[in-house]
């Protein structure tokens, strides 16, 4: 896919998730009015209002949460505005691990993330660096079995900037470990993105295999 063509998509999902923001600020509005309406009455003259009042905080709920969704989504539509801009480490794997984990929780495997102590920024795609850090993720969660856990972390490395994106429990077979898709996708998108190095390393005696991204500063 082209970036232009990459960038109209953003550009539709980022309006579309300005709409769907505007309702849920209407959600909001009108389960506070109720709210308020319901504060005025009292349980004698409206004997349904405990349960009304307990809808009224899940709706809240959910509408919190698809707020939380769509800001997310709305982050993910930018990522394609610029071909090379300066990207916090931190944030960028968080925002990952916040759009991935649903694919976890189905198949049982765990995200996890260790931020560095000192903010970290480096200069790439900010588009392509998101792809290859899924692709890693997709890579162990198509090899893992359920109760698998992913690891990030990221540090300094000489003239490299390393993200390591680790795993560690039992995988479904050995032999195609390394001849999984994304594993593939991400070889050729190492060579897209010109300045990412992607490496392998697995350790059979604790069934950890290790995915090292190396972007230069």
């Amino acid at each position: 896919m082209k970036d232009k063509e990459i960038q109209f998509i953003g550009k539709i999902t980022a309006g579309i998730t300005h709409e769907v923001n505007n309702v849920f600020a209407s959600v909001r509005e009108i389960s506070g009015l109720l709210t308020d309406i319901l504060s005025l009455t009292s349980d004698e003259s409206f004997k349904h209002k405990e349960k009304f009042n307990t809808s009224l905080e899940k709706i809240l709920n959910q509408e919190n949460r698809g707020v939380k969704l769509i800001s997310q989504l709305n982050k993910f539509a930018h990522l394609p505005d610029s071909q090379s801009s300066e990207i916090d480490i931190n944030e960028n794997i968080q925002h990952l691990i916040f759009l991935t984990e649903r694919f976890g929780r189905v198949k049982s495997i765990q995200l996890q993330m260790q931020p560095a102590e000192q903010e970290k920024k480096v200069v790439s795609n900010p588009f392509y660096l998101q792809m290859a850090l899924f692709y890693c993720v997709e890579y162990f969660l198509n090899n893992l079995k359920a109760g698998g856990k992913i690891f990030f972390n990221h540090y300094n490395n000489q003239n490299n900037y390393s993200i390591n994106i680790s795993a560690e429990g039992e995988v479904f077979n050995l032999q195609k470990l390394f001849n999984d898709p994304s594993s593939m996708e991400l070889s050729n998108l190492s060579k897209t993105l010109e300045v990412l190095d992607a490496a392998h390393e697995f350790d059979k005696t604790n069934k950890s295999v290790k995915i090292k991204l190396s972007i230069e500063k």
